[in-house]
């Protein structure tokens, strides 16, 4: 017979792989969903949810064209949330550093 303390442990050894696994699922769960929301997200600069407008920074700043320094620029004098202007300054500056070369 097996002493108490011994099967516990056992036990508990058993069960890390499968949150390990739970836990890596989700992180890939996560991570598709993002890359989801960052493909959709060109049309939302000017969504009311701050995820949306993250998101379509991303996309635009990663689509350099003229027409999107200039959207940019209006977001920017648009956004209220001092977060999200920093993130469409950087991204303005990549794009036109993108549109000089």
């Amino acid at each position: 017979m097996m002493p108490v303390g011994r099967r516990t442990a056992s036990r508990r050894r058993s069960v890390g792989p499968f949150v390990f696994a739970g836990f890596a699922a989700g992180v890939v769960a996560g991570a598709l969903v993002w890359r989801e929301q960052q493909n959709s997200a060109h049309d939302q600069l000017f969504s009311q949810s701050t995820v949306q407008r993250a998101a379509a920074i991303g996309w635009i700043a990663r689509t350099p064209s003229v027409e999107n320094a200039r959207l940019l620029r209006d977001y920017i004098r648009w956004e209220r949330r001092p977060t999200l202007r920093r993130r469409a300054d950087r991204a303005l500056a990549s794009l036109l550093l993108a549109l000089e070369s």
